[in-house]
C-alpha cells in the first residue's frame, strides 16, 4: 500500500509538473520539488535536483516545439537565459549554506506564492504589445524578470 501512495504522489507530482510547464511556462522544480519533500520525506536538495532534472528535459522538447512552430526568438532570448544561468549559480550557492529544514519549507511557500500569483494575475501581455517595447525594454524586462523569477 505504501509503495502505491508513492507512485501515486510520483504521478501526481508529474502530472502538476507537464500541466504546469506545458500551460504556464513555469519551471516543473517549483511542482516536483516541494511535493518530494513534503509528501515523501525526499530531501530538499534532492527533490530539487530532480526537479531541476525534469525542467532540463521539458524545456528541451518545449524549445524544439516552439521553434518549429516559429514561436521561439532564440536571439531576444539569450540575454535572459544568460541572466538565468548567472543568478541560479548565485542561489545554488547560497542554498547550500540552509539548513535542510529551512530549504524545505522555502520551497512549499515558494510554490503557494507562485501558484497564487498565476491565479490571480495571470500572464495576458500579446506579441503586439511586446513588439511595441523598444529593443532596450525588452533587453531589460527580460533580464530583470529573469533574475526575480529564479529567486522565487
Amino acid at each position: 500500500m505504501e509503495l502505491l501512495l508513492k507512485i501515486l504522489i510520483c504521478f501526481l507530482a508529474g502530472a502538476g509538473a507537464g500541466i504546469g510547464t506545458g500551460f504556464a511556462g513555469m519551471s516543473a522544480a517549483a511542482v516536483i520539488g516541494p511535493m518530494l519533500a513534503s509528501f515523501l520525506d525526499v530531501p530538499a536538495y534532492e527533490a530539487v535536483g530532480i526537479g531541476l532534472i525534469s525542467d532540463v528535459l521539458a524545456s528541451a522538447v518545449s524549445a524544439y516545439t516552439y521553434k518549429k512552430s516559429g514561436n521561439l526568438d532564440v536571439k531576444n532570448s539569450l540575454p535572459m537565459m544568460i541572466s538565468v544561468l548567472i543568478v541560479t549559480v548565485i542561489g545554488s550557492f547560497v542554498a547550500s549554506f540552509l539548513p535542510e529544514r529551512a530549504m524545505g519549507s522555502t520551497m512549499q511557500i515558494a510554490l503557494i506564492i507562485l501558484g497564487l500569483r498565476f491565479i490571480l494575475k495571470p500572464v495576458t501581455t500579446t506579441r503586439e504589445q511586446i513588439n511595441a517595447d523598444s529593443a532596450k525594454e525588452r533587453l531589460m524586462k527580460a533580464i530583470i524578470g529573469a533574475s526575480c523569477i529564479i529567486q522565487i
